[in-house]
């Protein structure tokens, strides 16, 4: 599997509401894979689901790309060992919400 399918970046894309879904402000241009591919690609189905995606603008993926202790945190990076949709994350800058692969988001107390 080499990304996301159509069906999943379009339903992550209603879920972002056209906002990015790490700052809250900018329209997405990208998906974000939270737990990432890895070099090699990988053959987990988990990965190209809406639970490991975020809709991004380029700057906030630049951002969790490069400042990796942040970005693992905040839940927009997951280690490999961990499931993304049992990772809170935060999204539009403040509120920590868990994803599923129905496209939705549930707060966390």
């Amino acid at each position: 599997m080499t990304g996301f399918p159509k069906t999943v970046r379009d339903l992550v894309y209603r879920r972002a509401n056209g906002y990015c879904e790490i700052c809250g402000f900018n329209q997405p241009t990208q998906i974000h894979h939270r737990r990432p591919r890895g070099a090699g690609g990988t053959r987990r189905i988990s990965t190209n689901l809406p639970a490991n995606a975020l809709a991004v603008c380029t700057e906030c993926h630049q951002m969790a790309e490069s400042k990796r202790e942040l970005a693992y945190s905040r839940g927009w990076l997951v280690h490999q060992s961990h499931d993304p949709s049992e990772t809170p994350v935060m999204v539009n800058g403040s509120v920590w919400v868990r994803l599923d692969d129905k496209g939705n988001q549930w707060a966390v107390q």
